[in-house]
């Protein structure tokens, strides 16, 4: 199993400390007064970031349709992104702007304190960006990672060494990504490495935990050169993982690189139809992105809802050690596979709809119904965010009840994948939010405005009233303290830029 150390606990706290002071430095690049490039695709580095086309879902009459139905998972790699975009002023897509995976980059106050490995919590109030209208909040909090000793991991590094992976960014970031994982392994898990340029190399066949030293030489004598062109290295890799696959254990594949996918299978379509069969023997994919240049997010994560898996942005030191150490069950144990949520309005209370993000996780009310679905993976501790604007009736009668209701789908990975079903509903509007919806609501609202949003009214002086209560000293979150700044820091560069 994998165990944190206790220098580890201390490292993520004087890390934490040092994230609060961080001065955010940067150069200039072309915007307009939105602090948003002009050409909404390549960046004016010269870049070639490729990112999902996210194309904003209108409102929808609950009259013609008082369901939606959506794809639920935990990737969060689109705020980290962000981060990196916005610190060093880079030109920022609006497909770069990933709401879902933003709301899911945080913690909450959230506690699953039921048997199931998902609950979910509700909430409705006023919407930040649309006085007129309400906001309501989803969040679906699994179940804490919990050590056990007779689960053992079997991974597979898959690590990308090709010329482009030269920048410090990148390579050099990686190997100590890596080395905070590897000094986390259980002495009897199993670890290979595979690396691929211009063709794939086995480093490591089936290494223990108990090896650390070895395993953390071979990752630190890394060197990036070459092309990608011939690599077979996805294939190599799900090789070993099927070879020392450990029955009722952990087995994944960790993809890492700065997103040039030529790693034996050149069609992206074909590679996720690979990925895709490869789930069925139980072994998973997690991919991590390094570096700015050419980061295909899109194949990303495509790739990484086909494999069962979940897709992180590694912009930092920092960010690997939030990633492998304070949230590691999440990064390595999915709890929940297929999880999707379909909700159901009431139509005497509520006129309209429209579902902030999850524009490419959409199901239909049979794909719900249909318990062989693909839909999302969640890991252990993660808690997922839905945000959804609400237009009420003019007239409603407030004793019909409930507003909402939420469903909640999924398979138990720990309980032999067998079907679960959650329900919960909303029968009131609050007057005094949480601190948690009054956080997802900034979030979104920062997210919606980067977007240019035409169905938001957004602002930055409404993002951050909303973020008022950080203020607090006893606030003690540090990633939530990092974006109240980063949010301060985007502000400057759009009034540099009047």
């Amino acid at each position: 199993m994998l165990k944190v150390s206790k220098n580890s606990v201390k490292l993520i706290s004087c890390l934490s400390i040092i994230l609060l002071v961080f001065i955010f430095a940067g150069c200039s690049s072309a915007m307009d007064n939105s602090g948003m490039a002009p050409e909404m695709g390549y960046g004016v580095y010269g870049d070639n970031n490729e990112y999902l086309e996210l194309e904003e879902k209108p409102f929808s009459k609950t009259s013609e349709n008082n369901k939606v139905n959506l794809s639920l998972d935990s990737s969060t790699a689109a705020y980290s992104n962000l981060r990196k975009l916005i610190n060093n002023d880079y030109n920022i897509s609006k497909d770069a702007v990933n709401i879902e995976q933003m709301l899911n980059y945080f913690n909450y106050s959230y506690v699953n304190e039921t048997e199931e490995q998902l609950t979910s919590f509700l909430e409705i109030a006023d919407c930040p960006w649309n006085e007129n209208n309400k906001l309501l909040s989803i969040a679906v909090k699994a179940k804490d990672f919990k050590m056990d000793s007779k689960i053992q991991n079997n991974f597979v590094f898959l690590l990308d060494v090709s010329g482009s992976m030269y920048a410090q960014d990148k390579l050099p970031l990686m190997i100590e990504a890596f080395k905070i994982l590897i000094d986390n392994l259980g002495d009897n898990d199993r670890v290979s490495i595979v690396t691929y340029a211009g063709d794939d190399q086995v480093l490591l066949d089936g290494g223990y935990g108990h090896e650390k030293p070895k395993i953390s030489a071979i990752i630190s004598d890394l060197e990036a050169g070459g092309s990608t062109a011939g690599a077979a290295g996805i294939k190599t890799a799900y090789k070993l993982a099927e070879k020392h696959f450990i029955q009722g254990g952990n087995n994944r594949v960790f993809l890492a690189t700065d997103g040039d996918f030529n790693v034996g299978i050149n069609k992206p379509n074909e590679l996720e139809e690979f990925i895709s069969e490869k789930r069925k023997s139980g072994v998973y994919l997690s991919l991590f992105a390094f570096g700015y240049g050419n980061l295909n997010a899109d194949t990303m994560d495509t790739l990484a809802q086909a494999g069962n898996g979940n897709y992180y942005y590694i912009d930092s030191i920092l960010e690997a050690q939030k990633v492998f150490i304070s949230e590691l069950g999440g990064t390595l144990q999915t709890v929940a596979k297929d999880a999707k949520v379909q909700v159901e309005f009431n139509e005497q209370i509520v006129d309209e709809y429209r579902v902030i993000g999850y524009e490419n996780k959409y199901l239909t009310n049979e794909e719900f119904e249909n318990n062989q679905t693909d839909a999302g993976e969640i890991g252990a501790g993660h808690t997922t965010v839905c945000l959804i604007e609400l237009k009420l009736h003019e007239a409603y009668d407030a004793q019909v009840m409930p507003i909402v209701t939420s469903t909640i789908r999924y398979k138990d990975v720990q309980d032999n994948g067998i079907d679960k079903e959650i329900v919960n509903s909303c029968s009131m509007f609050t007057l005094n939010p949480s601190t948690d919806f009054m956080f997802q609501a900034s979030v979104a609202e920062f997210g919606l405005l980067l977007r240019k949003s035409e169905y938001a009214n957004a602002s930055m002086e409404s993002i951050l009233h909303g973020l008022l209560f950080l203020n607090d000293e006893q606030v003690q979150d540090p990633y939530k303290l990092e974006f109240l700044s980063l949010v301060k820091k985007y502000q400057e560069r759009i009034s540099k830029n009047q």
